[in-house]
């Protein structure tokens, strides 16, 4: 049941994603006031079609995992802080994603409204996250278990 009541807004999601990305560069540019998206239309579109196929790799299911909080309850406390390498950001594959000096990125939407609709704020929600964008800057800790012994 979960399986499928994941799939369909997940599927719907893409699909409305796929169909809308000749006019995501207009529409970026205005709600996130960057001009760039529509003077390089060509680039932009390139873009956004990598990102939506790295999206349809996982990330959109996961999004609507952690949004109706289904697989959250780990057994395992995360740990560490973000080290800017862009890995999480769908392999350095997102398309809000802007290179640093250093092999740094950060986001381009990081302080718009907007990116609050994502899950990009809430990561690593577990240890799956971790592993599958092999982020260096998180680690999983196993929660410490402590047994009472019950004296008579």
């Amino acid at each position: 049941m979960k399986n499928s009541f994941i799939r369909i807004p997940t599927e719907a999601l893409l699909l409305l994603t796929k169909f809308s990305i000749p006019v995501l560069p207009i529409f970026f540019s205005l709600i996130f006031l960057k001009p760039k998206y529509l003077f390089n239309y060509r680039e932009t579109l390139q873009k956004l079609k990598i990102h939506h196929k790295a999206l349809s790799q996982g990330p959109v299911q996961r999004y609507f995992e952690s949004f109706f909080e289904i697989r959250l309850n780990e057994s395992s406390q995360i740990s560490g802080a973000c080290t800017q390498c862009g890995s999480c950001c769908l392999n350095q594959q997102c398309f809000f994603l802007e290179p640093l000096p250093e092999e740094k990125f950060q986001c381009g939407i990081y302080n718009s409204p907007f990116r609050k609709l994502s899950n990009c704020g809430a990561f690593p929600i577990s240890g799956e996250d971790i592993e599958r964008y092999e982020c260096p800057g998180y680690v999983l800790n196993p929660k410490t278990v402590i047994k009472i012994a019950v004296v008579n």
